[in-house]
């Protein structure tokens, strides 16, 4: 990654107010061009409502356009007399987020660091998604990230509107401790009103010629109101009780090939519950990278928006994918993929998406 470096204590003068100090500030970059088929620009499936149901389907079945896309940002650290690190780091196109306003930050984050550990503030992963994590991505738009694990402390779920049990728009922003204590990585956190409470662990090790990770965490969230039903976009709000998540992870590598599975369960404690999971595998040769992931909500029982009990639109919907990166060199990259992903109104027969173009990184 190419780097533009500013040192000089002229501008770290002005960004401070005069204090001067050893500043660093470094920009990043990414951009992409190609083909999707089935995704808007963002790689989100292309739905609309239609006209006798409500329900959410494709505005034209073998959708194919172009999409493009160039994000940067920037980077910025330091360290004080006492040898601890401070910084932050912000996307330009979400400098409102960053800002916070009267919410709070959503966007980037701001952290201090020491011999104690790291305290994070901002759009930054809770403790339990911390050490989870999530499946291998495919495609390069990452094809409505099904792959994400609906973590609550996330603030959202993954992909489209049929995971809203897990959007959780008052999550962000989030304060995480994390800290490493003889091989094993410790977190804690919780949300800006701090009524969440966050727990994470995590181990990595070796066995022979393989690696190994393992990852728990543990979520209790207050009572949220998420985004409008996934059958009727119009029918207003939807208020979840308060409950707790566990979710838990184990990952390998062995020469060319990596692994991971991972399931997670919420239940809220008005009695409506609901388990995901999903397993990946990926391998790399020379400039060669496959990746292919599968997963499934297993159970969504109790679960009621405004018309009504969802449950039977969500639960055993399935989405798979597959995706393969060439690199080019110099931060270039071809990349593509193709998945079947979920969506509310089919459980059985999931809706084809797929990207192909160029990925570039600076």
């Amino acid at each position: 990654m190419k780097k533009i470096l500013f040192t000089s204590t002229a501008l770290a003068a002005m960004a401070i107010g005069g204090v001067a100090s050893a500043q660093g500030i470094s920009l990043f970059g990414d951009a992409r061009l190609g083909l999707g088929y089935n995704i808007y620009n963002n790689g989100d499936l292309r739905v609309e409502d239609s006209e006798d149901d409500g329900v959410l389907e494709f505005d034209t079945p073998d959708d194919l356009r172009a999409f493009s896309r160039v994000r940067f940002g920037v980077n910025m650290s330091g360290v004080t007399d006492s040898g601890i690190t401070f910084g932050a780091t912000i996307r330009a196109d979400n400098s409102g987020g960053g800002q916070g306003g009267a919410n709070g930050q959503t966007a980037g984050n701001v952290f201090v660091s020491g011999d104690w550990g790291t305290l994070t503030f901002g759009d930054t992963d809770g403790a339990d998604a911390f050490f989870v994590g999530d499946l291998n991505e495919v495609g390069l738009t990452c094809l409505t990230c099904q792959n994400e694990t609906p973590f609550i402390s996330n603030g959202g779920g993954f992909g489209d509107e049929s995971n809203n049990f897990a959007v959780n728009p008052q999550a962000r922003p989030t304060v995480r401790y994390n800290i490493d204590i003889a091989g094993f990585g410790l977190a804690l956190s919780t949300n800006r009103d701090l009524t969440d409470i966050g727990v994470g662990a995590g181990y990595n090790g070796d066995f022979g010629d393989a690696s190994f990770s393992i990852g728990v965490g543990y979520y209790d969230f207050s009572e949220f109101t998420a985004f409008p039903s996934p059958d009727d976009p119009t029918a207003g709000f939807t208020t979840f009780d308060s409950g707790d998540q566990w979710s838990a992870a184990i990952g390998g590598e062995l020469g060319m090939f990596n692994g991971k599975v991972i399931y997670t369960s919420i239940d809220f404690d008005g009695g409506q519950s609901a388990d995901w999971g999903g397993i990946s595998f990926g391998a790399g040769f020379d400039a060669w990278t496959v990746d292919a992931y599968y997963a499934q909500i297993f159970k969504a029982e109790g679960l009621v928006d405004d018309d009504g009990d969802f449950s039977d639109d969500i639960e055993g919907l399935q989405s798979y994918g597959v995706g393969v990166t060439y690199d080019l060199g110099g931060g270039a990259r071809a990349e593509g993929g193709v998945a079947s992903v979920m969506s509310t109104g089919q459980r059985e027969d999931g809706y084809i998406v797929a990207d192909f173009g160029i990925g570039m990184s600076f």
